[in-house]
């Protein structure tokens, strides 16, 4: 075995102060299939730690958890487990636990950073170790147990992001709220204004991300029950022509309260790091050829630059 051996990948989100994470995820984690809420595990706990710490985030993904873990138990000295702020193991569900020989090399990783393990069942074959919250070394496990019909993939996400906020969060540094001029605030009615007329829709909205949550700046039209469409349009641009009919986002982030339409474009400052959205909506279902995203991106592009005149934080 060499590390030739191995399918690697590295994702990342921009932002300051970033932190870096090691995953080691079981093949059918990492397969791509026709379901689109599956197999996502790797770019949804990227966007939910991101979204969640407002840091820039660097993911290493491997696949193979056992046979890596073998390998670094015998040249760990070429991987510093240190250089990272949390190891993550995904194993494949319904697998056994793993031998001795790799608990002994989780043992020695978790001394100097925090290990998680994610499973169905046991990943280690004694007793689970329970780390204090906010600790930035030791060893811990999840265990998951998806709902039929529940996207496995959202459900590791949120429960390795709820885990892993302690280590990645910076107390100390209390979300900043964006101060908005009254000439500014103008400026972004105008543009929700423009973009509900534009493109047709009985609502639009422009939001920022304060910790991990948005802040509804200017709005047009009835607003949204649930964010969560918003929050993962920071991430990149969204689009669900009909709710009820398109399979393309994910479960846990289509809009719900009876939106049929849905699309959403990242604000974003100069160095790519992501500041809000703006989204349009309507009750009605769209076809491909009734919407335009260039205009929802120009629109976009505005309100950035409006929101970065108005010295809005990352």
């Amino acid at each position: 075995m060499s590390t030739t051996d191995l399918t690697a990948a590295r994702l990342t989100r921009p932002g300051p102060d970033g932190a870096r994470i090691l995953l080691l995820a079981g093949r059918t984690w990492l397969e791509a299939t026709g379901s689109a809420d599956e197999h996502r595990a790797p770019v949804r706990l990227l966007d939910r730690l991101w979204l969640s710490t407002r840091r820039g985030i660097e993911l290493d993904v491997v696949c193979g958890v056992g046979r890596v873990l073998k390998l670094l138990g015998s040249f760990g000295g070429a991987w510093n487990m240190a250089a990272y702020d949390a190891v993550v193991l995904l194993p494949d569900l319904g697998g056994s636990p793993l031998s001795a020989r790799v608990q002994r090399v989780i043992e020695r990783i978790a001394r100097v950073t925090r290990v998680l393990g994610v499973s169905d069942g046991a990943i280690c074959s004694g007793p689970a170790t329970t780390v204090a919250v906010g600790s930035v070394i030791g060893w811990d496990e999840i265990r998951i147990a998806p709902r039929p019909g529940e996207c496995p993939a959202g459900l590791v996400a949120d429960r390795v992001g709820a885990a892993l906020l302690g280590v990645l969060d910076r107390p100390a540094i209390a979300p900043v709220e964006p101060v908005v001029h009254d000439s500014v605030a103008e400026h972004l009615q105008r543009i929700a204004a423009i973009a509900s007329s534009a493109l047709l829709v009985g609502s639009a909205a422009i939001a920022v991300l304060v910790g991990g949550r948005t802040r509804t700046l200017a709005a047009v039209g009835p607003a949204l029950t649930d964010q969560a469409c918003v929050r993962a349009a920071a991430v990149r641009p969204l689009v669900v022509l009909d709710t009820l009919a398109d399979a393309g986002p994910a479960r846990d982030v289509r809009p719900g309260g009876g939106v049929r339409f849905f699309a959403a474009h990242p604000l974003e400052l100069a160095d790519g790091s992501a500041m809000g959205t703006l989204s349009v909506f309507d009750r009605e279902p769209r076809c491909e050829d009734e919407f335009d995203p260039e205009i929802l991106r120009d629109l976009a592009l505005l309100a950035s630059a409006e929101l970065q005149y108005a010295g809005a934080p990352a």
